[in-house]
This record gives C-alpha cells, sequence and structure tokens, in this order.
C-alpha cells in the first residue's frame, strides 16, 4: 500500500469531488454500474454490484404525487399526498374522528371508555319490586349490578266463597272445583254447556187454539219449550161467505184457479209497470180466445223476428259461385228462443242480374255457418233431410227483380235456440244484390205456424 496522503479520517459537511473514487488498498475505482457497497462495521467500502431488486412506487387510492407521476422511481424528488382517509361520515352510533373511528355512546347504558370495547352498563327502565316480591339490593333493578329476586308469599289456599247457584267442592289437598247448582228440570247441561230443557210452566191450548208437534205433526195441548210446537188458529165462526169466484180456508179467502162471469178488469194507470203472464210450461202456453185486439192502442207483430237493411247510398253485393252473406244479407240474421215447433223464414231482396244465364240460389245456415237442415252450432234437422239451398232466380238477361223465398221450417223444439242466416250465390258473375239508395231494403222475418193445418 503507498503511503496516504490529502484527506484523512474526519466529519465533514460537503465534499465535492470531480474525479474518480478509488477505495482499497489497490485504490480500485470500480466499473461502470458497480455501487459503493458497505461490508459492515471496522471493514472497508468497496465497489460492487447491487444485489436488490430496484421497483418503482404506484400511488394507490386517494395517494399522489406532487410531480403528476403515478409511480416513484426515486430518480427525482418527489412528494407523496393524501387526498383523504376513505372512511366517509359517520353514521347512527358511530363517530369518525380524523382517521379514529369509534362508537358513539350515551355512556349511560352503554360505554367504550372503561376497557376499549362496547359493553352495556344498564337497561334504561328499572324493574320494580310488587308485592311479595324482593330483591337481595334494593327495591329496583336495572342491570347495573347483580342481585337476587325471590318470592315472599306466605299464601297456603285460595280463599274461594261460594253464592248461590255457585257452589265449590273441595277434590283434596289445594284443589278445588267450581260447578253451578241446576234443578235438573228446566236445565242440563251438553257438552260442557248449560241449556235449556223447558220453561217451568206449560202454555196451554184453548178454544179455537190448535198445537200441533213440529217434528210429527202429532197434536199437542200443552207447550213448555221442551219440543217443537206450531200453533194456530181455527175460527169457528160461521158467519163468513165466500163470494164469486172466491174461496174460504179456515179464515183465509182466495181466488178460484178458475175465474169466470167477470166483466171487467181495469190495471192501474199511474204508471206503474202492469203485466199478465202466461204459462212457459213447454208446450202447454196460455191460451186466449175470443180476444178482440183490433182497438188502435194494441200493437201487435205477426212475426217472431223481423230484421230490416237499408242505407241512403245504394249498397251492392256482388256474387260469386261460392255462398256468402256479404253486408246486405251478413246484417239480416236472427237467433230465436222456439216458442212453436213449426216456423216460416221469408227473405225478400233486389236482385240485379247484369248478364243472362245467371242462376241466384240462396240457403240459410247456422252460427257456424253450415247448412241449417244438418248444422249443430243453433241449427237443426227440422227439415230432414231436405237441404235449405234454393234456386230462386234465374236470369234469360240482364234482369231486375225483387226475390222473395220464404223456407218451411218445421221439427223445432220449444225452449231450444236457433239461429239463421241466409246466404246467396250464383252460377256466373255479374250477378248482385242490392238494397238501399233507390233500391228497396232488404228484409229477413219469420213466423211461427200452427203444429196441423199447415
Amino acid at each position: 500500500m503507498g503511503s496516504i496522503t490529502g484527506l484523512k479520517t474526519g466529519n465533514f459537511t460537503d465534499l465535492n469531488n470531480s474525479g474518480q473514487i478509488r477505495l482499497g488498498a489497490q485504490q480500485n475505482a470500480g466499473t461502470s454500474g458497480q455501487a459503493l457497497i458497505s461490508r459492515g462495521p471496522d471493514e472497508a467500502a468497496t465497489w460492487d454490484i447491487h444485489t436488490g431488486v430496484i421497483n418503482p412506487l404506484t400511488m394507490g387510492t386517494d395517494l399522489s404525487l406532487a410531480s403528476g407521476n403515478a409511480t416513484f422511481d426515486g430518480s427525482i424528488a418527489d412528494t407523496i399526498n393524501a387526498a383523504g382517509h376513505g372512511f366517509g361520515t359517520g353514521g347512527n352510533g358511530i363517530d369518525i374522528t380524523g382517521t379514529t373511528i369509534t362508537t358513539d355512546n350515551d355512556n349511560t347504558t352503554i360505554t367504550n371508555a372503561l376497557s376499549g370495547q362496547n359493553q352495556v352498563l344498564k337497561v334504561p327502565n328499572a324493574l320494580t319490586a310488587g308485592t311479595d316480591i324482593g330483591f337481595s339490593v334494593g327495591t329496583t333493578y336495572d342491570g347495573s349490578s347483580a342481585i337476587t329476586i325471590s318470592s315472599t308469599a306466605t299464601d297456603t289456599q285460595l280463599n274461594l266463597t261460594a253464592a248461590l247457584p255457585i257452589v265449590i267442592n273441595d277434590l283434596g289437598g289445594l284443589n278445588r272445583e267450581v260447578d253451578i247448582d241446576i234443578d235438573s228440570n228446566t236445565m242440563g247441561v251438553s257438552g260442557g254447556e248449560l241449556e235449556v230443557i223447558k220453561v217451568p210452566n206449560t202454555l196451554t191450548a184453548s178454544t179455537n187454539i190448535i198445537f200441533t208437534n213440529t217434528d210429527d205433526g202429532s197434536l199437542e195441548t200443552s207447550y213448555d219449550g221442551s219440543q217443537p210446537i206450531t200453533i194456530r188458529a181455527t175460527d169457528t165462526n160461521t158467519q163468513y161467505t165466500a163470494g164469486t169466484n172466491l174461496n174460504l180456508s179456515i179464515t183465509t179467502f182466495n181466488l178460484d184457479t178458475s175465474i169466470s162471469g167477470m166483466i171487467n178488469i181495469s190495471f192501474l194507470n199511474d204508471g206503474t209497470s202492469t203485466s199478465i203472464t202466461g204459462s212457459s210450461y213447454p208446450g202447454k202456453p196460455t191460451t186466449a180466445t175470443n180476444l178482440d185486439l183490433t182497438d188502435t192502442s194494441n200493437i201487435i207483430s205477426p212475426y217472431c223476428f223481423h230484421n230490416v237493411y237499408g242505407t241512403a247510398s245504394t249498397d251492392f253485393d256482388s256474387l260469386t259461385t261460392s255462398y256468402g252473406a256479404g253486408s246486405i244479407l251478413g246484417a239480416l240474421g236472427a237467433s230465436i228462443v222456439a216458442k212453436q215447433t213449426a216456423l216460416c223464414i221469408e227473405l225478400i231482396v233486389y236482385n240485379y242480374a247484369i248478364s243472362s244465364n245467371r242462376d241466384t240460389d240462396m240457403r240459410l245456415v247456422d252460427k257456424a255457418g253450415s247448412e241449417w237442415s244438418v248444422g249443430t252450432s243453433e241449427g237443426g234437422s227440422g227439415t230432414g233431410t231436405i237441404q235449405t239451398a234454393r234456386e230462386v232466380h234465374r236470369a234469360d238477361e240482364t234482369d231486375r227483380q225483387i226475390v222473395h223465398q220464404t223456407w218451411s221450417i218445421t221439427g223445432l223444439t220449444i225452449g231450444s235456440t236457433y239461429t239463421f242466416n241466409p246466404q246467396a250465390r250464383t252460377s256466373s258473375t255479374t250477378n248482385y244484390l242490392a238494397a238501399g239508395g233507390s233500391y228497396p231494403d232488404a228484409f229477413f222475418r219469420g213466423y211461427y205456424l200452427p203444429a196441423t193445418g199447415i
């Protein structure tokens, strides 16, 4: 080792060196990238490779660098700033002061000042000892100290005093039974419940009063409530006499079921609705004989349905080779509840065939659109095997005429519902039905036929 010149051991505030720093006995200047490594106490420092890993420091939530950089690797001086503690604000029962979170207690019933943990001091309301109850300490208890509760009752027997009709039965020891005293004649016990058997005094039937056992109809002479009785009065007065069309039943006057010899029957004329109701029994209608209904106040229609279609302007339905209703026939269908077994149905409509050799056919269908005579949806087989489809007009040139088609429907069931919808078709096009405007309205109507003598 050569002689040492220049610097010697000492404490310095600043050391400025523009040249190399050589270390060790060999005065080694180190190589590029080596760092000054300490060898520990009493050992000389040397140049060597740093064995640690240098990683940048990344800023987390609520932290930032004054330089604005996202990481810090020590290459420049910088300042770390905290944006906030991140705990938010305290809610009910929570207090946040700075970065410290604590519970917010009333320190009367609960505290955290004794051990740093929340603990109950006492309950908010005190329990007070009542009669025959004793506390080992004091007369109230709120949980702030340990005490013992005890019963000091000295009663050995419940003192019961009976007042009639209540009786007390001794069952031995401290056991007592409270019962009710009944005469077993007018009162009884059924299913643990009191019941009345009968009244103590009876009701006796006198002249013109009759007691009848409601269950078996036998005659009784008295009533005490022990059995169901029907009471009625008989009138032996013979001065009542039923007049014409009246009959007398005991004390009740009734109209005879058959009234004859009447001169006039007039109804109220004060706005109250009045009516005469006949029999609705199937096949047994009320018969009206020799009635004069010609007065102009009577409104009488022979039809069970009468539907009309007409518009201010002419409505044309173009017929096709398939059956259909269109707007005219489609507005005329009807549904009835049969009152007789036979019915006549009429369709009156204007037919306008522009070309010759055009057939116009019509038929009736049921609610589902099936041929009526074999239909199953409010249709029927009243016409037997005969279909309702008919040829009603054949044009030998351009023809315009009113078609008046009728169907005879028989075999109806009184009380059943039936639907009749008219349809039409043609053998070729340019054949029309017309209604409204300058053409007559279309009519679809029905009336009942007598069962015989059609």
